[in-house]
Formats: C-alpha cells, sequence, structure tokens
C-alpha cells in the first residue's frame, strides 16, 4: 500500500470541477493522486477519441469520486494514493 494523503484545508468543489475541465484527472493530481490522474486522463481520452465523444461520460464519474475523495479529505481523514470514492472504481484503480 502507498502512502496516505492529508489535506484537512482540501475544497470537494475544486477538485470536483478540475476533473471536470481537464480530462477527469486535474483534481486527483491536486489531491495527490498523481498515477490515478494519468490513468483517468488516459482512459477519458482514449473512450472519447474512439466513441466520437461519447465517452467523455466518464468524466461525471470522475468528478463525483473526485467529490466524494475531497470530502473525506476535509473531514480531516487520509485517503490512500489509488483510493476511490465508488466502490466500482477499484477494477481501474488498484494498489
Amino acid at each position: 500500500m502507498g502512502q496516505m494523503i492529508t489535506k484537512p484545508d482540501a475544497n470537494p468543489i475544486i477538485f470536483a470541477l478540475c476533473n471536470f475541465f481537464f480530462l477527469g484527472a486535474l483534481g486527483y493530481f491536486l489531491m495527490g493522486q498523481k498515477k490515478k490522474a494519468l490513468i483517468a486522463a488516459i482512459l477519458t481520452f482514449v473512450l472519447s477519441s474512439f466513441t466520437c465523444g461519447m465517452g467523455s461520460v466518464i468524466i461525471f464519474v470522475f468528478v463525483y469520486d473526485a467529490y466524494l475523495l475531497g470530502q473525506k479529505l476535509q473531514s480531516g481523514q487520509s485517503i490512500g494514493e489509488n483510493e476511490n470514492g465508488l466502490e466500482f472504481l477499484n477494477a481501474i484503480f488498484k494498489d
């Protein structure tokens, strides 16, 4: 298991907006989940390219996930480098 990330000054809305406007990845990067940010950006780009933009729907999943993780950080809890707010994302982002 990787390092734990702690950011009590985190703003979940900022993380969610960053994920919405930047390939579903910038919010994760700002959180400290760099590997997850890279995977999310590549996945969003590839899915959007091969499905004429329909793959961008996954961005909304990443937005909600970033919001949930941001809330956890804001409450003073720690998160793992690949932790997910949505359980089904564990199939994509594993430790």
